[in-house]
């Protein structure tokens, strides 16, 4: 499992120090460990608030699983070179994901092969960061992925406090404590040709997220789902 794994020399090193930095700095309470699979590939799919979001997860994960971890990062913003893309990669086997369709391509190819590979993949549902702390809805594409990988594992993931850590704006993260949540696997089964089945899977995902976090969820409805 080499294929998306960072081959700079540095990701020899640097992400067991950034993990134990992450750990000192926020102190992460993380509940739900139990629930992550121990091989094979699944989806983590958590609410997105910050950039300090990623670090957090990738922190809060056994060694087992950071070992063959890659999260899905915006093509637009994160891999557009310099120290961004460096350090996404180096930390966190950064992949991108677009966020358009631009040039007739998959913006989920990446993910997809990472699945066929075994690894476990960090996906933001939303599309981006909420801009008020509520859990905004999710795009229909997660579940047209799942469709593509029936019988993937989907870990529901709720993070907490990363907003105070990082909020929009602020590149100097600061010392408040987070939460991770991670919950039981989903095994859902959207139609890979039925639309509506991807939604369908996109809410139930974002509904297991919201029984497992502790704040304001802003009301949505079917017309704001996006692609």
């Amino acid at each position: 499992m080499r294929l998306y794994k960072s081959r700079h020399k540095a990701a020899r090193f640097l992400p067991a120090l950034f993990v134990q930095f992450v750990k000192l700095y926020v102190r992460p309470r993380v509940d739900g460990r139990e629930h992550l699979p121990k091989e094979g590939g699944f989806i983590i799919a958590a609410n997105h608030q910050s950039h300090a979001d990623t670090p957090v997860v990738f922190a809060s994960l056994p060694a087992s699983v950071r070992a063959r971890f890659v999260a899905a990062a915006a093509q637009d913003y994160f891999f557009q070179g310099g120290p961004q893309q460096y350090f996404s990669r180096v930390l966190f086997n950064a992949i991108p994901i677009a966020r358009d369709r631009r040039g007739g391509l998959d913006p989920l190819r990446h993910v997809n092969r990472a699945l066929r590979e075994g690894y476990a993949v960090l996906l933001y549902p939303e599309g981006t960061r909420s801009k008020d702390g509520t859990l905004g809805p999710f795009r229909a594409g997660i579940g047209k992925l799942i469709a593509e990988f029936p019988g993937t594992p989907i870990v529901p993931t709720w993070i907490g406090g990363t907003t105070r850590v990082m909020p929009k704006g602020v590149v100097i993260p600061r010392p408040f404590r987070v939460s991770v949540r991670f919950g039981e696997p989903l095994l859902l089964h959207p139609h890979p040709r039925l639309r509506a089945t991807w939604q369908g899977a996109a809410d139930e995902i974002r509904n297991a997220i919201i029984r497992l976090g502790d704040y304001p969820v802003a009301a949505t409805s079917s017309d704001e789902h996006g692609a």
